[in-house]
């Protein structure tokens, strides 16, 4: 009879505290100096005065809010709040809108008020509209060529077609993420795999939503291009140098996200598409030299693994893809040796042995969600983030200490079930 009592309280209080916590939590809680807002087809006010801002934010925290709308919320327009404070930080709300009334997907907050303000208000002048809407003209954006070390490069900026997808959508008001599908996603995806694919769910490939830090963000990169590709080049000399393959690699530089902030990361996120191609996406505010070339080193080493060994021939179960990025780092680390990361930071005893634990059971696996697991971390079941890069790396530093024998070339090309092996690791743990 308890455990019933007990069940019943549980589902009678989850959805009251949630109750509780819609009506009463701070949709904005922090020391702002300075707010942008862009309404559909009203341009973009801009405003710097702290009392004014805190008014916005105490009326935004304190509107009446309701569940439900009355039409299904995708058939709303969308307007963005970024609040950035004197850090240089930002945090980003975005409404749909109905009558200058703010609507999100479950609630509805009055702003009229708000906005009556900003229509009238001299801060919102013609130059700031005119500035964030004018055509932008990139200088880069043909391929150059660059050879090192026996081997064959292209960097290839890929910024106009974010600028397409962002006129398009200023425009016409149209579907945000079919616009960005049909202008970036799609085109891209058939310039690297030849075949066309959506996206939804990839992570590098969400629709931005902030296009008007994502246009300043372009040209930023565009203006800062020479800087961003000496580095490449100088993050690809220091790599062919340790190790070389024979593709010609195409090297993507396209914008970071604005909607996602990875401080971590160094303002750059990277994957290898296949044997012979690697996207960069840089924020031009926060790239460093050390990001770049630490990058390129990692990105570099799963090309040339992809080209020297059978990745490309066959599906890769979530051991191959921990030994995977533990081998990149291992070799962004032998380039590097005074470069430090925080993805391969030690896990603790604990954390290694909950770990290790779970991708013993999963090593074989081929679902998806146990890599996402392991590398945006898990803290209910104590996996920290970052886990399979963390993991990879101390297998590989295993394997090495006790073969040191075999060399770079050697390890690269050998599977991942065979550097486990070698490295005992988990023997007696």
């Amino acid at each position: 009879m308890k455990t019933i009592v007990s069940k019943i309280l549980i589902v009678v209080s989850i959805p009251l505290l949630f109750v509780l916590w819609f009506y009463n939590h701070k949709v904005i809680n922090g020391d702002y100096s300075k707010l942008t807002i862009k309404m559909p087809n009203e341009g973009v006010a801009v405003i710097e005065e702290k009392e004014r801002i805190e008014e916005i934010i105490h009326a935004i925290n304190n509107s009446p809010r309701n569940f439900g709308t009355d039409k299904p919320w995708h058939n709303y327009e969308l307007a963005s709040l970024i609040f950035e404070n004197d850090r240089g930080e930002s945090k980003a709300v975005h409404y749909f809108t109905e009558n200058q009334n703010i609507k999100i997907r479950f609630g509805e907050i009055d702003t009229s008020l708000v906005f009556e303000d900003f229509q009238g208000s001299g801060i919102a002048t013609e130059a700031v509209i005119n500035d964030v809407q004018e055509k932008v003209t990139l200088e880069h954006g043909t391929v150059e060529t660059y050879s090192i070390n026996g081997q064959t490069f292209e960097i290839i900026p890929y910024h106009q077609p974010y600028l397409d997808f962002i006129d398009e959508l200023e425009g016409t008001q149209g579907n945000r993420e079919g616009l960005f599908s049909t202008y970036v996603v799609k085109p891209f995806s058939k310039e690297l795999y030849g075949h066309e694919y959506y996206g939804e769910e990839d992570p590098f490939y969400v629709a931005p939503v902030n296009t008007d830090i994502m246009k300043e963000m372009i040209i930023q990169l565009d203006e800062q291009y020479e800087e961003i590709s000496r580095l490449i080049k100088e993050g690809l000399e220091d790599s062919t140098a340790l190790l070389t393959g024979t593709e010609k690699v195409r090297i993507y530089l396209q914008p970071h996200s604005p909607d996602f902030n990875y401080l971590e990361m160094g303002g750059v996120l990277a994957f290898a598409a296949d044997k012979d191609v690697m996207v960069l996406q840089i924020d031009p505010r926060k790239y460093t030299e050390k990001s770049i070339k630490q990058t390129i080193a990692h990105e570099f080493h799963h090309v040339v693994t992809m080209e020297v060994s059978d990745w490309s021939f066959r599906k890769h179960h979530l051991l191959d893809r921990v030994i995977m990025e533990g081998k990149a780092d291992t070799f962004g680390k032998m380039v590097y040796p005074d470069y430090d990361v925080a993805w391969i930071e030690p896990l603790s005893p604990e954390s290694t042995n909950i770990v290790w634990s779970f991708i013993e059971e999963n090593k074989g696996s081929y679902d998806m969600g146990n890599l996402t697991m392991l590398h945006m971390g898990h803290p209910s079941s104590g996996i920290p983030k970052w886990s399979n890069y963390r993991i990879g790396y101390r297998i590989m530093e295993d394997f090495l200490e006790g073969n040191p024998e075999v060399t770079l070339e050697e390890w690269t090309e050998m599977r991942a079930d065979e550097i486990l092996e070698l490295s005992e690791f988990g023997a007696g743990e």
